[in-house]
């Protein structure tokens, strides 16, 4: 399944991503955010993708920006998780790798085709996420529509650290309320 934006082309992952998301991956910027140990080998990240790939109730996709004429340029990625048929999905990471594209509007749209996805195609109930404290991300979500259900303590680790989650969630009369017009 491949999605397309005003400026993006959101399309699954493929193996030769990997070098980029192993990049992307080892900068501060990316990670801050994510339960994304410092200093992760390209193997930890492949074992991921791997076992991403291999799980039945996990997605993925990479976003590239469209360049006029040239070849779309990779610049993020989305992982999908727990999801369960006419259920439930989790929006387990989404980011735009580089800062300098950040706050042109490509992580909204990107957000709005996985909304769409996952309620317009797999016709979920509910659709949720989760973000650490201070992610400037929670700024979007809320604008999407999402809704804050709570505070999840001491949910995540990283680096050897327990860190505080807010939890976000979106039901499906919720979005067609906020899209069907769309």
């Amino acid at each position: 399944m491949i999605f397309e934006t005003n400026d993006l082309i959101i399309r699954p992952s493929e193996w030769e991503d990997i070098d980029d998301f192993y990049q992307w991956e080892q900068k501060p910027e990316v990670t801050e955010f994510f339960s994304i140990k410092d200093g992760q080998t390209k193997e930890d990240v492949i074992r991921k993708y791997i076992a991403d790939d291999e799980n039945p109730q996990a997605e993925q996709f990479t976003i590239l920006l469209k360049k006029g004429e040239g070849e779309p340029e990779r610049i993020g990625r989305i992982v999908l998780g727990d999801i369960e048929d006419g259920w439930k999905a989790e929006i387990w990471r989404i980011y735009i790798a580089d800062t300098a594209l950040r706050g042109k509007g490509y992580g909204k749209q990107a957000m709005e085709a996985m909304m769409g996805y996952l309620f317009d195609i797999l016709d979920l109930q509910r659709v949720y996420l989760d973000h650490y404290t201070g992610n400037p991300a929670s700024y979007l979500y809320l604008s999407l529509g999402f809704k804050y259900e709570g505070v999840l303590r001491h949910n995540c680790r990283k680096n050897g650290v327990l860190y505080d989650v807010h939890l976000m969630s979106m039901l499906r009369d919720e979005y067609e309320a906020l899209f069907a017009a769309e």
